[in-house]
């Protein structure tokens, strides 16, 4: 059975990923993607413009994982418990930065990737901000209905949880091995300590 060009498309982004991952964004170059992929160079220019293009494709690939959660979370306040939906995000937080964390860090070699990647959010709208302002307004949500302690700001809400997923992912990174706890044990850990400053006394 033919392969169908959403199929190739695919196929090439996947290699696109495994080459970056074992030679860096700088040694990720078209003619290495399509060896990996086992296709002409030529054929990723039908698929993408250029190696920009290609990269910026790799990159939004990587958004769905914490997408989902975020979108649910403005219809949670006030159902099942805070520490159960804060659970949910932070794991899917986790998630999204340990596949976004090694391509966005090799962005910082590339400047030109980099301007690309962010007039690429601006256009789209999306970036860190989306993140931020629906647990923001989660927990403003919960704070109005007396859940969460209504001195506790919720800017620092997302910091404290989206700010530990980013440590632990960039030193397992770091490090070239995974850091402290199972993911499992580290999101219920992230979780229990911010919930005690959220309590509401």
């Amino acid at each position: 059975m033919p392969v169908t060009k959403n199929e190739t498309r695919q196929l090439i982004l996947d290699g696109a990923k495994k080459v970056v991952r074992e030679k860096g964004l700088a040694g990720a170059t078209t003619r290495e993607i399509a060896r990996a992929v086992g296709v002409a160079d030529g054929t990723l220019y039908v698929h993408f413009a250029d190696r920009v293009e290609l990269f910026l494709a790799l990159l939004r690939q990587s958004l769905p994982p914490m997408t989902g959660p975020l979108r649910e979370l403005e219809y949670l306040a006030g159902r099942g418990t805070v520490r159960g939906n804060l659970k949910t995000v932070v794991r899917g937080a986790l998630d999204f930065m340990q596949e976004i964390v090694p391509l966005a860090a090799s962005l910082f070699a590339e400047p030109e990737l980099l301007r690309a990647h962010q007039e690429e959010l601006q256009r789209r709208n999306e970036g860190p901000h989306i993140s931020m302002a629906a647990v923001e307004n989660y927990i403003r949500a919960e704070q109005r209905l007396g859940r969460v302690n209504k001195r506790v700001n919720p800017k620092i809400v997302y910091v404290l949880l989206f700010g530990a997923c980013l440590h632990r992912v960039f030193i397992s990174h770091f490090l070239g091995h995974p850091i402290g706890p199972s993911d499992e044990v580290f999101v219920k850990q992230v979780v229990a300590a911010t919930m005690r400053g959220l309590e509401s006394d």
